[in-house]
């Protein structure tokens, strides 16, 4: 009985996971902090405040890196739950197809590839005015998938139709409402 509960759960929600992206600079800026307090450089009131300057933005950097990569994007009947277990502040999120107001495609650069893409959800819940929004990593089925259940629309004559198919002769904002 279980197993087949389970099975039509599956069935029903799609889950994404969060991209990983580079940890270079939160690890140079780590490394940097680090080194001048091993290498004894730290003498100097200015020199101590830039390395915990370092220290500070690093590890933030690096937090930031693991939320992202930690965050899972489930598309079920009920609406879009997002949860971040290292995002204390939002574990989770639950939108209902309802309140999704609008789905922004923002491609930075030409000739730019999924990982150049950001999706923002906006949401405002009911009886409410405040508008949430989450960024997102670009995933056309999670785009596809948002837009059909949400009911939404392209709005005017965007180059952008086919969430697969990224524009590549022009950066640009696809919006749907």
């Amino acid at each position: 009985m279980a197993e087949s509960l389970q099975a039509g759960k599956a069935q029903e929600s799609v889950i994404f996971k969060g991209k990983s992206k580079s940890i270079v600079s939160a690890t140079a800026l780590l490394i940097a902090g680090i080194l001048t307090f091993t290498m004894g450089i730290n003498r100097l009131f200015f020199v101590e405040a830039i390395a915990w300057t370092f220290l500070i933005w690093g590890a933030l950097l690096l937090y930031g890196h693991l939320i992202d990569m930690g965050t899972i994007y489930e598309v079920s009947e009920n609406g879009l739950e997002i949860r971040s277990p290292l995002r204390f502040w939002a574990l989770a999120r639950k939108w209902d197809w309802g309140h999704i107001t609008r789905i922004d495609l923002v491609v930075g650069k030409m000739e730019a590839n999924e990982m150049d893409v950001v999706m923002q959800v906006h949401y405002t819940p009911e009886g409410s005015t405040v508008l949430y929004r989450e960024d997102m990593p670009y995933y056309p089925g999670l785009a596809e998938e948002i837009v059909g259940r949400a009911g939404l629309k392209p709005q005017g004559r965007q180059a952008m139709q086919d969430f697969a198919a990224i524009p590549q002769d022009e950066k640009g904002t696809y919006t749907w409402k």
